[in-house]
C-alpha cells in the first residue's frame, strides 16, 4: 500500500505536492481507497501518471530504458531545465520501504532506498549521478553497467543477492494508464474467453454479476471446432468463446460478447483488476474508474477494497472519477481534490484539511461539494 508520497515539477504540478495515505489501523496499514475529484482538466490524472511514473520508473527502468534515450518525465512548463522529484513511501508484507528520486529528462541525479525491517530505518542504496553508497547490510556489487538513464533499484534488482531491490521490483503495481512498458489494465475480447476458463473465475465473475444486476444468468465457455486452425507446429488447436445466457421472456438466450451491452463489457473491463489486485495484494491506479457503469455498481466494488475478507492481502486502489455520489463512500481523508489555479498549476488537497467545517465527519461531502464548499469545480459553472 502507498502511505506517503510527494511529488515536484510533473506535468501540471509545478510546487511540492503532498500526500498521505497512512491511517495508523492494525486493519490497514494505509487506507485502501483513495478517490480524486475535480473538474476537466484539473490535474487529476496527472497525480496518478506522477504515481504510476516514480512506481515504474523504480521497477523497470533498466530494462525498459535504451542508453542514451530520454526519461519519459515531463516537467512543468516553465521549469523545463529544473529537475523533478519525487518521495514514495510504501508498504509490502508489514515493511515500510521509502524511495526518493531527483532527476531530469536526460539522467537520475539523486535516488535513495530506506527500508525499515522491524520499524527501524536501514539505508539500502545511496545514489549521488553514477556514485552509490551501499547500505552497511547490502552486499555491494561491480555496478558499471549503469545507466544514467535508469534507476539503480531497477538495475540492482537484476542480482540476486540484492533482496530488497528485487522485493521493490516485485511490489504488484497495475494500471489503466499508459505506461511505457506496462500494458494497460483492461479486458480485450480475445482476453475474455481466456481469463473465464478458470472454473473458480467464472463462478465468481459469475456472482458478481448477478449483483451487478445486468441479467445475466449463467456464463459458459464453448468449443469453437469451425476455428480449428493450424498451429506453426503443425498441430491442431482448439478455442473457446464466452457465451452469456440472458433470461428473455422466460427463455434463456445465448449471447456472445459482441451482443453484450458496453455497461457490461465495461464492467468486466474494471473488474477483471479489481479481481486480480485483491488476489494479490495489488496497487490498482484506475483513471475514470465510473466510465459506463452505474454508480451503485462503482460504490459496490469499491467496498471490496474495505472488506477484510475480501481484501486479505493489503490491496489499494487509487482512481479517479467524476461522479459525485461517490463521494458518500469516502471518509474525508480518502476524498482528495485537484484544482487548478489562475497560474494553470494543479494543487492538491484532501477534504479533511477543511477543519473549518464543525463535524465534518458527520457531514454529508457530496453535498459540501455540490455547494462549493471544497471548490475545485469549473470556474464559470454554479
Amino acid at each position: 500500500m502507498i502511505k506517503y508520497f510527494t511529488v515536484e515539477n510533473y506535468g501540471a504540478i509545478k510546487n511540492d505536492i503532498i500526500l498521505e495515505f497512512d491511517m495508523n489501523s492494525e486493519k490497514f496499514p494505509a487506507h485502501p481507497v483513495i478517490g480524486f475529484a475535480g473538474s476537466n482538466a484539473s490535474g487529476k490524472t496527472t497525480i496518478l501518471q506522477a504515481l504510476n511514473f516514480v512506481l515504474w520508473f523504480m521497477q523497470r527502468s533498466f530494462l525498459q530504458l535504451e542508453e542514451g534515450t530520454f526519461i519519459p518525465c515531463e516537467p512543468f512548463y516553465t521549469l523545463a531545465h529544473t529537475p523533478t522529484q519525487f518521495h514514495l513511501i510504501f508498504t509490502k508484507n508489514a515493511v515500510d520501504y521509502e524511495y526518493k528520486l531527483c532527476l531530469t529528462k536526460e539522467k537520475v541525479l539523486t535516488e535513495t532506498l530506506n527500508y525499515f525491517p522491524d520499524g527501524k530505518e536501514m539505508l539500502v542504496y545511496q545514489r549521488q549521478n553514477n556514485h552509490i553508497q551501499f547500505g552497511d547490510s547490502v552486499n555491494q556489487f561491480d555496478y558499471k553497467d549503469l545507466r544514467g538513464n535508469c534507476s539503480f533499484i531497477s538495475f540492482a534488482a537484476q542480482f540476486a543477492s540484492q533482496t530488497v531491490a528485487k522485493a521493490c521490483k516485485d511490489y504488484m503495481v497495475q494500471s489503466n494508464l499508459a505506461s511505457y512498458d506496462r500494458a494497460k489494465v483492461g479486458l480485450e475480447t480475445a482476453f475474455l474467453d481466456k481469463w473465464l476458463e478458470n472454473e473458480a473465475v467464472r463462478q465468481k465473475v459469475q456472482a458478481f454479476l448477478k449483483i451487478a444486476d445486468v441479467g445475466i444468468e449463467e456464463i459458459y465457455l464453448q468449443k469453437q471446432f469451425e476455428q480449428l486452425r493450424i498451429s506453426a507446429k503443425g498441430k491442431l488447436q482448439n478455442t473457446s468463446k464466452t457465451f452469456f445466457k440472458h433470461k428473455i421472456d422466460n427463455l434463456l438466450a445465448d449471447f456472445d460478447d459482441s451482443m453484450e451491452s458496453a455497461g457490461t463489457l465495461q464492467f468486466l473491463t474494471v473488474l477483471h483488476p479489481i479481481l486480480h489486485a485483491l488476489k494479490n495484494g495489488a496497487i490498482l491506479i484506475f483513471d475514470e474508474i465510473e466510465l459506463k457503469l452505474h454508480q451503485n455498481l462503482v460504490a459496490y466494488l469499491l467496498t471490496l477494497f474495505e472488506n477484510n475478507a475480501e481484501n486479505q492481502h493489503g490491496a489499494q486502489l487509487i482512481f479517479s472519477f467524476h461522479n459525485t455520489y461517490l463521494m458518500e463512500f469516502l471518509k474525508p481523508e480518502q476524498l482528495w481534490f485537484a484544482e487548478k489555479n489562475a497560474k494553470g498549476q494543479t494543487e492538491l488537497f484532501s477534504a479533511a484539511a477543511f477543519t473549518d467545517i464543525k463535524n465534518l465527519y458527520e457531514k454529508d461531502l457530496e453535498i459540501l461539494y455540490r455547494v462549493g464548499r471544497f471548490g475545485a469545480k469549473p470556474r464559470e459553472i454554479d
